[in-house]
């Protein structure tokens, strides 16, 4: 996060703490009309992008989704995975194929840059870091596409990106998987405190764990450090969010991939769970989840967590054969809640 776009959100009385080893706004002093829209800071989120003649066709060989489905009107969700099949990062992709940018936690754009630096030196493609020259906000619920519209003309439609060129850049929109309006809006940080203040007037101000919280509910898991490489795609439920192309071709990890697939041998996967906030936190990501009782046998871990309201929203990677057992994390038990969408079984084979 640039030191004067925290120094702004701070006037504005935004408090901050860490999330996942960068800096999140954690509350807000005063926030706002509680009937508004809700607004919030990404900087937990940022950008890399993959610029030059042959970028797409570079990329293409890594991302788990198609990319040739990608332009700059049109985003799509997308992992990518190292040798061994295991995810490493989940970003959203969107932009013309010689300019693709990803958006993913800050923390991992380091890493995944350094993956790809590997590889990208034999194709007329460079890797740039858009760092703190653009700024992100989340806006949700009644009233959000109105106030997204304000801004860049038109509030997107689903998978879609609207673009509409600001005094000192391109502005660019988003729309969020889920039952709600869930906006991105990607700023050039010199028109962010001007647009900010034009959006909080009429928005409730809120924490960037709601917006977790919000992924969360969409079952939706944005790996970060403290989960990237640790688990198969399907684990994580991306080929029921249309994540992976099995059709595509080769990509790194691939073979693994659709080995789980079409074999059917992935024993884990993502569920949707919450639980009473214990002192108003949630427990670590990574946090062991326990079948039977507190002290019970290990059957999986949680990937996602982010308080709300008083609980906890979380996703787990769980054994399925323990999934319909009582579960517990620390002393906590947990609530099975629902998906917002089904996850087909494996071993379909596309014809």
């Amino acid at each position: 996060m640039h030191p004067e776009w925290q120094a702004f959100l701070e006037a504005r009385g935004a408090r901050f703490d860490e999330h996942d080893g960068e800096p999140c706004v954690a509350a807000f002093d005063d926030p706002g009309d509680p009937a508004g829209f809700e607004l919030t800071d990404l900087s937990c989120i940022g950008q890399l992008c993959i610029e030059g003649p042959d970028a797409a066709k570079f990329f293409q060989g890594y991302a788990t989704a198609d990319v040739t489905e990608v332009s700059a009107d049109r985003a799509v969700a997308s992992a990518l995975c190292t040798r061994e099949g295991r995810t490493i990062a989940t970003f959203r992709l969107w932009g013309p194929p010689d300019a693709l940018t990803l958006r993913l936690h800050r923390a991992l754009i380091v890493p995944v840059r350094d993956l790809l630096s590997r590889y990208i030196v034999f194709s007329k493609a460079e890797l740039r870091e858009a760092g703190d020259s653009v700024v992100g906000l989340g806006l949700v619920g009644e009233g959000a596409a109105e106030a997204v519209a304000s801004v860049v003309g038109r509030p997107p439609e689903p998978g879609e990106v609207v673009r509409r060129e600001g005094e000192h850049g391109e502005r660019v929109a988003l729309r969020n998987r889920g039952d709600i309006d869930r906006f991105e809006l990607w700023l050039p940080r010199a028109d962010a405190p001007a647009i900010w203040d034009a959006l909080a007037a009429r928005a409730h101000r809120v924490p960037f764990s709601r917006w977790l919280a919000h992924r969360i509910r969409a079952g939706y898991v944005e790996l970060s450090p403290r989960t990237a490489g640790e688990y198969v795609p399907q684990a994580l439920n991306l080929q029921a969010l249309g994540q992976i192309a099995f059709d595509k071709g080769c990509y790194l990890g691939q073979e693994v991939v659709a080995r789980m697939q079409y074999l059917g041998k992935v024993k884990k996967r993502l569920f949707r769970y919450s639980a009473e906030a214990t002192e108003g936190a949630c427990p670590a990501l990574g946090s062991p989840v326990h079948a039977g009782d507190p002290e019970g046998e290990v059957v999986g871990e949680v990937v996602a967590a982010a308080t709300d309201g008083g609980r906890c929203e979380m996703l787990a990677v769980v054994r399925i054969d323990h999934a319909e057992d009582p579960l517990f994390v620390g002393r906590s038990p947990l609530r099975a809640e629902a998906l917002p969408y089904g996850v087909p079984p494996l071993r379909e084979k596309a014809s």
